[in-house]
C-alpha cells in the first residue's frame, strides 16, 4: 500500500517537472515576441506624436520633472525631437499622454493613452480632431477657454494643457540643453 503513495508521488513528481518544463520553454519563446510587438506598438504611437522619426532609443531616453523623453531620429541618426510622457491630473483621475516635441520647441502631435473623464464631457480629450489641434502650438500659448475647452468641460482640456506646457518647458529648460 505504501509502495503505491510512493509511485504515484514520483509520477506526479515527474509530470510535475516535465510540465515545468515544457511552460518555462513556451515562455521564454513567447516572451521575445511579446516584448518585439509591444516595441512596434510603442513605436507606431510614437511615430504617430513624431512623424518624421523614423527610430526611437529609449536607451537615451532623459528623465525631467517626472517625465520621461525619448529621442526620434531621422534616417541620418540626427535626433530630430522627443517623445514626452505626461501624467496629469484630470477630473476623473490622471490623464496619460504623449506629446511629440520637435527640435523647436513646438508640439508635433499629441495622443491620449489612458484617461477616465467623463463620457460626453471631458472624454472629448480622447478624439484625435482636439488633439491635432496642438500640433504647432509651444511654451508661450495661453490657454484659451472657448477654443481649447468645450462646453462644460474645462478641468479635463486644462489639464492637458498644463501637461503639455510643463512638457514644453522642462523640454526647453533640462532636455534640449
Amino acid at each position: 500500500m505504501e509502495n503505491r503513495y510512493i509511485h504515484f508521488g514520483i509520477v506526479l513528481g515527474l509530470i510535475a517537472a516535465i510540465s515545468a518544463g515544457l511552460l518555462g520553454g513556451v515562455n521564454d519563446f513567447t516572451s521575445k515576441v511579446i516584448a518585439e510587438n509591444t516595441l512596434k506598438i510603442v513605436n507606431e504611437a510614437r511615430k504617430e506624436v513624431l512623424p518624421e522619426a523614423t527610430s526611437f532609443k529609449e536607451d537615451e531616453a532623459k528623465e525631467a520633472d517626472g517625465m520621461q523623453y525619448i529621442p526620434g531620429f531621422n534616417d541620418a541618426g540626427e535626433v530630430i525631437g522627443y517623445v514626452a510622457s505626461v501624467t496629469e491630473a484630470g477630473y476623473g483621475g490622471d490623464i496619460n499622454f504623449v506629446v511629440g516635441i520637435d527640435k523647436d520647441a513646438k508640439v508635433t502631435g499629441l495622443n491620449v493613452v489612458t484617461s477616465s473623464e467623463t463620457p460626453g464631457l471631458g472624454a472629448k480629450i480622447n478624439g484625435k480632431e482636439w488633439q491635432e489641434h496642438w500640433i504647432g502650438k509651444d511654451s508661450t500659448y495661453e490657454f484659451n477657454k472657448s477654443v481649447d475647452a468645450f462646453a462644460g468641460a474645462t478641468i479635463s482640456p486644462s489639464a492637458v494643457y498644463r501637461g503639455v506646457i510643463r512638457a514644453l518647458n522642462t523640454y526647453q529648460n533640462e532636455v534640449s540643453k
